[in-house]
């Protein structure tokens, strides 16, 4: 359960800076703590201090795909979406646990799936 003092942590992976600040600001507003990653070994290094409850992954990043992540992330018990702008076929069924954003998507809407997700851990 999370704790009341502590504001729930949101992890963005997103290789693009201004993608990232966007999403930042409105999971921010909405009152989460954000860590940003643009790569897969800065997401990891993230990990490794604390979990996040949920999780909006870019599915292409420069250093690979964020497939194996969203799996280790899910297993973890973190909500996962993955946002891309290639076809919704492009996430294996595997990963159907994860919801799935087609780019260019509002980052309120990311934001509003986060606390959806989130809510039931804020009580």
């Amino acid at each position: 359960m999370q704790n009341n003092a502590e504001p729930p942590l949101a992890l963005v992976v997103e290789d693009s800076v201004l993608v990232a600040m966007a999403i930042e600001d409105a999971l921010t507003e909405r009152g989460f703590a954000v860590e940003v990653a643009t790569t897969l070994v800065s997401a990891k290094r993230l990990l490794a201090r604390r979990q996040p409850v949920a999780a909006l992954l870019d599915l292409h990043l420069p250093d690979g795909n964020t497939l194996d992540l969203a799996m280790l992330l899910h297993d973890a018990g973190c909500a996962v979406a993955i946002s891309s702008a290639y076809d919704s076929d492009a996430i294996p069924d595997a990963h159907s646990f994860a919801a799935q954003f087609r780019k260019p998507v509002s980052p309120d809407i990311l934001a509003e799936w986060a606390v959806l997700v989130a809510d039931p851990l804020r009580e």
